[in-house]
């Protein structure tokens, strides 16, 4: 497992290396330019000549109607004018000398008068993305391709809904919990997703986690075996450095999802570090989703009840039902 904490530091550093790279190209052309089209840097050294003697002028008042300074100006848009006719004729664009930015809009500065800029936006996300644990899936599994064809709209005995409702219903209150998470900095709710083998519940974690990311936030994505056997058994047990800022991260990325929680190897340290991430990132007003093929009674006997309380008193329940997913897939996939 690869992880690179967030930082905005590191995104102003890559803006600062694409200056550095634009403006080593600049210089490249010039030096091109300057070799093959003499007359260029003639035009170029009149100019910056009479921008300085412009300048000394005003230091010295000798120029208060501000009449070299339209003069000035007018000669310098006839080199400039002079310098793009060559550039043709030489058949390169007119603008070849031009300041080359990456993003025309900030100017590759990352800011729009003190506003981020939507390439700033960008390189978030796929920062965001890359730490996130779901870049390969994302793309396939999102709200866009949710499918409900597979879920009857045939009531089951002992639900209120059928299987095609229950879902439309959590898909509208996922939606909404996607929706909402910019208004507020914390406490922007939790979600608890369980349900038998096969009936989207991880699909379902990754359409909300794409829809957060999608929205510049962070987001953590982990299996249950993840997290307690990569991350914190090693690093409470072990005191393994290199895990400090992930094992840091659980707590306070803005979403942490667990996934399929109840596969991993269940005793006293699974259960009393379970207790604190849930506990301390409720505490901190941090949002988490988790997933389990556990029902809530197993999930009581397998966790106890002051964890089955944090979860029910802090987390929004969702309860999937209906016919398994993926035999449904393979059975369309034989009689196809």
């Amino acid at each position: 497992m690869i992880f690179e904490p967030l930082s905005i530091s590191k995104i102003m550093h890559e803006y600062e290396e694409t200056r550095l790279n634009n403006k080593r190209l600049a210089f490249e052309r010039r030096e091109e330019i300057y070799k093959k089209i003499p007359r260029i840097e003639e035009l170029d050294s009149a100019s910056t000549s009479s921008y300085l003697s412009l300048a000394m002028s005003k230091v010295l008042g000798k120029d208060e109607k501000g009449q070299e300074a339209l003069s000035i100006r007018d000669l310098n848009r006839n080199r400039t004018a002079e310098k793009k006719a060559l550039l043709k004729e030489a058949g390169y664009p007119e603008d070849y000398l031009e300041p080359i930015f990456t993003c025309s809009k900030c100017k590759d500065t990352g800011y729009i008068n003190q506003e981020r800029c939507s390439c700033f936006r960008d390189k978030l996300i796929n920062s965001l993305y890359l730490q996130s644990n779901l870049t390969n899936i994302l793309d396939k599994e999102n709200f866009d391709t949710f499918n409900l064809d597979y879920y009857s709209k045939n009531k089951l005995s002992g639900y209120e809904y059928s299987p095609y409702d229950n879902m439309v219903n959590i898909l509208t209150t996922s939606k909404r919990f996607v929706d909402n998470f910019s208004s507020t900095k914390s406490h922007r709710g939790n979600i608890l997703i369980y349900g038998e083998v096969g009936l989207g519940k991880t699909f379902l974690t990754n359409c909300i986690a794409k829809g957060i990311l999608d929205k510049g936030h962070q987001v953590f994505y982990l299996t249950a075996n993840e997290l307690f056997q990569n991350i914190l058994s090693p690093y409470l047990m072990n005191q393994e450095k290199a895990l400090a800022d992930l094992y840091k991260y659980v707590y306070n990325c803005e979403l942490l999802i667990i996934d399929d929680l109840g596969t991993e190897l269940i005793n006293s340290f699974t259960l009393s570090n379970l207790f604190e991430v849930i506990n301390q990132r409720n505490i901190q007003g941090k949002s988490t989703v988790i997933s389990t093929n556990l029902g809530l009674k197993d999930l009581k006997t397998k966790y106890s009840e002051r964890i089955m309380s944090r979860l029910i008193e802090g987390y929004t329940v969702f309860n999937i039902y209906g016919d398994n997913i993926r035999y449904q897939k393979r059975f369309n996939s034989t009689n196809n």
